[in-house]
This record gives structure tokens, C-alpha cells and sequence, in this order.
């Protein structure tokens, strides 16, 4: 701090000397300053920015910013090996630029005593609440991540946008949805979400209010071991009642270009925004499909920017979870709504139960399971025996929670391997049933069961035939069920072939 104030004070004496200019012109940039620290003493090579630009602390941990027109905010990417600078649960990155008061922002980091080579991220997407009494269910969500993170390897978590359901209710609960995810014991990291949106702002600059008077920034990045986190907002307002769309301003295009200039080629990226960038529409090439407000419009210029990277995005929005490359270096994940069908039912509209993802990194490699809440880290699809699946009948039929291309789903009849279950579209019999039975009772009408692609089927010799299903993901794990033994698991460490 002794440095910094030593280099303000003979800045002081020269303007006073006549050897440097007098204040800025009119319209010219305003500079922030400022400390970073740990442990008293100054951290170097920490990047800050305005969300516009960026500079490096020296040596000293100083740095100087010339703001740019309509900045707000001042804030940091973290840099590894820090401890998340949290408040009440909320990671806080950032300070909000008062232009009353002088442009002089410190800030303190706590060096960590965790390897975080090792990590986990949580991922909640939707929360969505609209009344308090669902912020039971988000503080039994939070109990079932605390167990999650028992272990003690570096946690952290990102709501993935839609905080809340509803901005014209009052008092708004986004204090109360935070404060539920922070029973946790985890701090999380927060999305912007279409439902998070002021409707009653005149344009999209001014939508965001409410989001940031509690969050701070609406994009941002740090970093966790080797890997390299980006937070970014891609619901735009059009300022037309609810209307909005899939879309990054060249704004924040161009910050996410400087951010990636300071990460090496090769490293793994994770991009975290609320509405994906891909569609089913797309992934069957009927491009006039697809809904304006259900995709990121010119995602073709983040796919750019994201080439010298082994990428992934991280996304919300549909209520369902999806997986899949849109690009080749590009690999996203979309997630079902901790909120299920906006908490009228158990399971989300593809009939996965209410849960969150799991995203476990070692370097340079990530990992991911769905865990459902209240449910053991083994169990990772739903099956129906012969009869259980009114529209299958003489099938037994799973549903693959979070299937990719890559996972292999078998079946065993009477102890003979019968090859890979077929996949199939259609509707999982726990959600499509329950919807079936208790519609009436919904606060929504509108809402129900949907299609999903990540179903299968086998049809036994016998309705009495002995039927077991093993489900293997990408990484080797293994997840078994027959109706005699019901689930168990088996971790690709222990599987005996490998």
C-alpha cells in the first residue's frame, strides 16, 4: 500500500510542479487504482478489468485502469491457488465504480492452503423460485452438496441463471435463493437468466439492475487449477414486454477476446451462460426451427474465440439435460432445472429428478456425473421393468440421465448378453404419469412432459425373463439395475477388465 500511495503522492507533486498535464479533459477515461494483497503483501500479475479492458497488478500488486465510458464495476480474474472472496455465499470479485468517491479500489485475496489441481464444480441451473416455501427444497438440494463436497477437495458452485421465477413479485428472493445455495458451504459463482431480467427497463442495458446490485458483473472469469472459468451473459432484452434473445454483445465478445489472450493454447476453458448455443433443431439441420429465444444467435463468434481451446459450455434454459459437440473442439452440456417443472413434480420435463451436475477436474481433464438429490452417486438412470411403461409395455425401458454419444447401454436376459437397448424418442413414464394424475393440481397449467432423445428400450423373449441393463458412461463407470437387485454401481477403478 506504502508503494501505491508514494506513487500517488509524486504524481501529486509533478501536476503541482507543472511537469505533467493538469486533470483529464472533458469525456476523457477516469483511472481507477488500487491494491491487490495477501497476506499483506502485494500479489503481481493479477488481471484486472472494467469489462472492458484489462491491465496486471506489478510487482507491488498495484494497478492503474483508465475506466472506459459507462463502466461499473472494477473486479479481478482470481488467479489459482486463492480462496473465493465470498459474501453471505455470493463469490465477490469486484467493486462497484462510485463516480462520487475517489477511483481507489483495493482488494484482498487469502492464499489457499487446498492443491486446487484437483476441483469440483457444482452446477445448479434454474433454481427458478417463485414463493418461499420452494426454498425448502433448495436448502435440501444445498444439505445434499454439502455431503457432495464433504471430502474436502476445493468446491465451488455457479447457479447457472434464472435465480428467480418471477422479477415482478415482492419482496424479490434472490437474497433468499442465495442464501438457501449457501447452506452448502460452498460459494457460488452467479449467471444471468432470462427470468432475472427488469421487464420494465427501456432497454437491455438497464435490465440487468436488479441482477447486479446483488451479484455484481454479469460476465466475468477466473481460474482453478488449469483450467480457465468464464462467466457471460447471453439473454438479451428487447424491451418489449418479456422478449428477449440468445445473444453477446460485441462488448463482451471483445473483453472475452483480451480474457483468452492471457490463457495458454491447449488448456481446457469452461464458458458458463444461461441459454445454450445449439438446439435439436439444429442437431437435425432444420435451421428455420429454431427459436431466436432459445439459442445464442451469433454463437458462430464464440466458437471462434474458442478454437486454440479444448472447450466447454455450460448451459441452462431448456429444463433438460443434453449433451453433445456442436463443434468439434466444443463440448456442451446442458442442464435440467433444479426446480423440475417449476417444483410441481419430482423430475424435470425429460424425467431426470431434481438435481445438479457434478463437474470433477484433475489438470487439464474434467469429468461429470448428475446427482440427484437424495439419491447415492451410483444411481444415474431411471428403468421400467416389462409393464411399468404404459407406453412401452412389453419393453423394459431407461432413461439415461446424462447420455452422450459416448456411454454404451446394455442389456443381459437370463445372464446372455443381448447387445446395446434401443434408442428411442418419447416420453419417461415417471414424469409423463405423474403429470397424467396430478395436472389439476399445478399453480401452471401450461406445463408437462416432454419428448426426450436419451431413452431405450429391449423387448425380453419372456415377460418373466430375467432382465439386467448395465449403463457404462464415457469414463468407464458402470451403473447397473434388474428388478430383483434394483440399482447398483460399479466405479471404472474397480471394474475388473480395466
Amino acid at each position: 500500500m506504502k508503494d501505491c500511495l508514494l506513487k500517488a503522492l509524486l504524481a501529486g507533486a509533478l501536476l503541482a510542479s507543472g511537469l505533467l498535464f493538469a486533470a483529464p479533459a472533458a469525456g476523457a477515461p477516469r483511472e481507477l487504482r488500487g491494491r491487490v494483497t495477501a497476506e499483506g503483501r502485494g500479489v503481481a500479475g493479477v488481471r484486472v478489468t472494467d469489462g472492458h479492458r484489462f491491465v496486471e497488478t506489478d510487482r507491488r500488486g498495484c494497478y492503474r485502469l483508465p475506466a472506459a465510458e459507462g463502466a461499473e464495476f472494477v473486479y479481478l480474474t482470481l488467479p489459482d491457488g486463492y480462496e473465493i472472496p465470498a459474501r453471505e455465499g455470493a463469490a465477490t470479485l469486484y467493486r462497484r465504480i462510485d463516480p462520487e468517491q475517489p477511483a481507489h479500489y483495493d482488494f484482498t485475496l487469502r492464499r489457499s492452503a487446498k492443491d486446487m489441481t484437483r476441483h469440483r464444480l457444482l452446477l445448479v441451473a434454474d433454481p427458478q423460485v417463485y414463493f418461499e416455501q420452494e426454498l425448502d427444497s433448495v436448502r435440501r438440494a444445498a444439505a445434499d452438496m454439502r455431503r457432495t463436497a464433504a471430502d474436502g477437495m476445493e468446491t465451488f458452485g455457479v447457479a447457472c441463471g434464472d435465480i428467480i421465477g418471477d422479477i415482478t413479485r415482492k419482496p424479490l428472493l434472490f437474497e433468499p435463493v442465495r442464501d438457501a445455495l449457501a447452506e452448502s458451504g460452498t460459494p457460488f459463482f452467479y449467471v444471468f437468466g432470462n427470468h432475472d431480467m427488469d421487464v420494465d427497463a427501456r432497454s437491455n442495458d438497464y435490465s440487468k439492475e436488479s441482477f447486479k446490485e446483488r451479484f455484481g458483473p454479469t460476465y466475468y472469469s477466473f481460474d482453478r487449477g488449469r483450467i480457465h472459468y468464464v462467466v457471460l451473459d447471453d439473454v438479451f432484452f428487447l424491451a418489449r414486454g418479456y422478449l428477449y434473445t440468445g445473444y453477446l454483445e460485441e462488448r463482451q465478445l471483445r473483453w472475452l477476446e483480451e480474457d483468452l489472450a492471457a490463457v495458454p493454447h491447449g488448456r481446457t476453458v469452461v464458458v458458463c451462460f444461461h441459454i445454450p448455443t445449439w438446439s435439436r433443431a439444429a442437431r437435425q439441420g432444420e435451421w428455420g426451427k429454431e427459436e431466436a429465444n432459445k439459442v445464442l444467435n451469433n454463437r458462430r463468434a464464440l466458437y471462434k474465440l474458442l478454437e486454440p481451446y479444448r472447450a466447454h459450455i455450460l448451459s441452462a434454459h431448456e429444463h433438460y439435460n443434453e449433451n453433445y459437440r456442436p463443434v468439434e473442439h466444443v463440448f456442451e452440456h446442458v442442464h435440467a432445472p433444479l426446480s423440475t417443472l417449476f417444483w410441481q413434480t419430482p423430475w424435470s420435463m425429460d424425467g431426470i429428478p431434481a438435481g445438479y451436475a457434478v463437474y470433477e477436474a484433475d489438470g487439464d481433464k474434467l469429468t461429470w456425473y448428475w446427482k440427484a438429490v437424495d439419491y447415492d452417486r451410483g444411481r444415474q438412470f431411471s428403468a421400467y421393468a416389462v409393464g411399468a411403461d404404459r407406453r412401452k409395455p412389453e419393453a423394459v425401458t431407461v432413461n439415461v440421465w446424462n447420455y452422450d454419444p459416448a456411454w454404451k447401454v446394455r442389456w443381459y436376459e437370463n445372464g446372455e448378453p443381448r447387445g446395446e437397448m434401443t434408442q428411442y424418442t418419447g416420453y419417461d413414464a415417471s414424469i409423463a404419469d405423474y403429470v397424467a394424475l396430478h395436472s389439476q393440481e399445478f399453480k401452471y397449467k401450461y406445463i408437462g412432459a416432454d419428448r426426450t432423445e436419451h431413452l431405450f428400450m429391449a423387448v425380453p423373449s419372456s415377460p418373466e425373463a430375467d432382465v439386467r441393463v448395465e449403463v457404462e458412461d464415457r469414463f468407464g463407470n458402470r451403473y447397473l439395475w434388474s428388478e430383483k437387485e434394483g440399482y447398483t454401481s460399479c466405479p471404472a477403478a474397480e471394474n475388473p477388465n480395466d
